[in-house]
């Protein structure tokens, strides 16, 4: 009897955990964006991961009046450990940082969307190749540390 209690609960322990894997770990990923020596307020900036197979998913963050930010990865505070190119956009997000973003929203908040699909671009404050991941002059790498992420355009 004492065995088949010991066997059924190495069963239960080993068993469960069915579910789900474990989300990836975030780490601090902040920045600020400064163009022409001012800072831009409620710019959209994300983390596009380069390599679209891997388990990396977008970061992103809407920049301050200092024009500081902070990325987030599905409402959290951070980005997953990986290669990223660096996007700004129209921050549709701006009156909820806090909402984390698909990747196709992200893409149709940035000029890669409007540009394959002729809409015109409004006047951006930045330097248009910053709009498409594609173009993007910046990439970062995040590690199992803090990153710091500044633009100056």
């Amino acid at each position: 009897m004492r065995q088949l209690s010991c066997l059924l609960l190495l069963c239960a322990l080993g068993c469960s955990g069915g579910g789900a894997a474990a989300p990836l770990p975030l780490y601090p990923v902040t920045g600020s964006l400064i163009v022409g020596g001012k800072p831009l307020e409620n710019v959209f900036v994300q983390l596009l991961p380069v390599d679209v197979t891997s388990k990396a998913k977008p970061g992103a963050a809407t920049t301050d009046a200092e024009g500081k930010f902070v990325i987030r990865t599905n409402g959290d505070k951070g980005a997953n450990a990986g290669k990223y190119k660096v996007v700004l956009g129209k921050s549709a997000a701006a009156n909820n940082p806090n909402k984390q973003v698909t990747l196709e929203e992200a893409t149709k908040m940035s000029g890669q969307y409007a540009k394959t699909r002729g809409i015109p671009v409004e006047t951006l404050p930045y330097p248009k190749e910053w709009g498409d991941a594609a173009t993007s002059p910046k990439e970062v790498e995040v590690i199992d540390k803090a990153v710091i992420v500044n633009i100056d355009i």
